[in-house]
């Protein structure tokens, strides 16, 4: 197996295992895309859409739509940017945060339930990995 297949193959399982339960959490009201756009914002202080555009790698219309389906549940707000009079700010809004945590806890559930079946060293070193995988992401730009 190559370096790019175990890759691909560890994201996928990981998917499968641990990640999967947290965007599945949102069936029937918004869909994956629209929850990485939530995910985004919670992430970062504020955004103007053509970041949400450039990050997630979607279009502009639908970002647009995306925005406009969350300012009208509450989930986002927008205000003036302050170094560019012709463009906004979006960002995640306490309730969107609430309602993005409570989809966060059906996935640490589900973790939590994965770790409880392991050994303490096998919890250990899976633990070990993914804050050694986490950190080395960080850094490649």
């Amino acid at each position: 197996m190559t370096d790019a297949e175990l890759a691909f193959k560890t994201g996928s399982i990981f998917n499968k295992k641990i990640t999967s339960s947290f965007w599945s959490s949102f069936k029937g009201k918004y869909g994956r895309v629209q929850v990485e756009v939530l995910v985004f914002l919670s992430e970062v202080e504020s955004a103007q859409a053509s970041e949400i555009v450039k990050e997630l790698n979607i279009s502009k219309q639908h970002v647009s739509r995306i925005l406009k389906e969350f300012i009208s549940d509450g989930y986002v707000e927008v205000v003036g940017n302050p170094n560019d009079k012709r463009a906004n700010l979006v960002s995640i809004s306490p309730l969107g945060q609430e309602f993005l945590n409570e989809h966060i806890e059906i996935s640490n559930q589900t973790f939590d339930d994965i770790v409880s079946k392991m050994n303490e060293e096998e919890k250990k070193k899976f633990l070990d990995a993914m804050d050694t995988i986490y950190t080395i992401l960080n850094k490649v730009e």
